[in-house]
């Protein structure tokens, strides 16, 4: 079983949401009670490959483990790292393990361009979805990744 699992139905959930406070806010100027510091500002033509957005992303793996809309062990998380290539930009992936001792392990570096892809329809709350979904998938890869490491050295005798 993988530690990490996308609520795709929740994250739809969530996501509408956060897309209405967004949208709500920038039609009456007002601040949403829906929406905390730490939220994700998607509203209808969020776009996270434009540049600026890349905190969108951040805040959208964020805000989806806070609100559990990505279940996770306690003792690890998943965040999008944007890197500025002086082009279009990369990203990667990081997964933090807290304990038993800490430890951060790193995907090689995407395009942006390719940041939520496939979303069908290209809606926001699709592209977001197909973040959320790649993000859980890559944090998963990772744990299997370091899970074999540790069985391959145990079996050679290693610590």
């Amino acid at each position: 079983m993988d530690p990490f699992a996308l609520n795709e139905e929740a994250a739809r959930a969530w996501l509408t949401e956060l897309v209405v406070a967004y949208e709500v806010d920038v039609s009456f100027g007002g601040d949403s009670v829906l929406v905390s510091p730490d939220s994700p500002l998607i509203g209808m033509a969020w776009s996270p490959r434009e540049p600026g957005e890349e905190d969108g992303a951040f805040l959208l793996v964020k805000g989806a483990q806070a609100a559990r809309v990505i279940d996770k062990p306690k003792e690890m998380a998943i965040s999008f790292e944007f890197v500025d290539d002086g082009d279009e930009g990369v990203y990667r992936w990081l997964l933090d393990i807290s304990a038993p001792s800490p430890l951060k392990l790193g995907t090689l570096t995407e395009a942006m361009a390719v940041l939520g892809e496939p979303a069908p329809g290209g809606t926001s709350v699709e592209i977001a979805v197909a973040i959320l979904r790649e993000a859980a998938q890559q944090a998963n890869h990772r744990v299997h990744q370091l899970s074999d490491y540790v069985e391959a050295k145990t079996q050679q005798g290693g610590n």
